[in-house]
């Protein structure tokens, strides 16, 4: 299936949900910092959709990509939860994606076989074998937390690799000599 196909399988299925309101869809108020606010409209693309109204369940399989000012995800599948049908408004209740999981946001990178999305916490809780890394760490464990608004991570049963940046010519030729132990009083 096509790019375009899927990109427009994914509006349709956040056409169904325009009769709510638009946070509804990833575009809540920019007081509250959750993975989709950050400016401009959430695109979701995938190569089938499925969306259950009654259940407030959609599902995304193959090539999965959500994209977002300032955040990406890959995966191979995404389930979103949305509220009761009989909620005033149906929000996201909760996300998961599963399989070969890239969550991208500035300069780091999270890999996972899991990421759960929780809108109310604000958080990315990321399980089997997630990996976090930037230009200078990789954080490896169980369990990786990604705290949205701080952008603060909290590891359970990990490792910390961390690379001091290199000493450039400049900082090199301009740092003072080394005092020499034999000129010691």
């Amino acid at each position: 299936m096509g790019s375009l196909t899927r990109t427009l399988l994914a509006g349709i299925a956040l056409a169904l949900l325009a009769g709510h309101p638009a946070h509804a869809i990833g575009q809540e108020s920019r007081s509250a910092h959750t993975l989709a606010t950050g400016g401009g409209p959430v695109t979701v693309t995938a190569d089938t959709m499925a969306y259950a109204n009654r259940e407030g369940r959609l599902v995304f399989s193959g090539g999965v990509q959500v994209v977002r000012e300032g955040y990406r995800m890959v995966s191979d599948r995404l389930e979103i939860d949305l509220t009761d049908l009989e909620s005033e408004r149906r929000e996201i209740r909760h996300m998961v994606a599963e399989g070969n999981v890239v969550f991208t946001y500035g300069e780091r990178t999270a890999n996972a076989g899991r990421a759960e999305y929780d809108p109310k916490a604000g958080t990315v809780v990321l399980t089997r074998e997630p990996k976090l890394t930037d230009p200078r760490m990789e954080v490896v464990g169980e369990v990786i937390t990604i705290d949205l608004a701080t952008q603060e991570s909290t590891v359970q049963g990990g490792a910390f690799t961390f690379t001091e940046a290199p000493e450039t010519t400049e900082t090199m030729e301009t740092a003072p000599p080394a005092p020499d132990p034999a000129e010691s009083p």
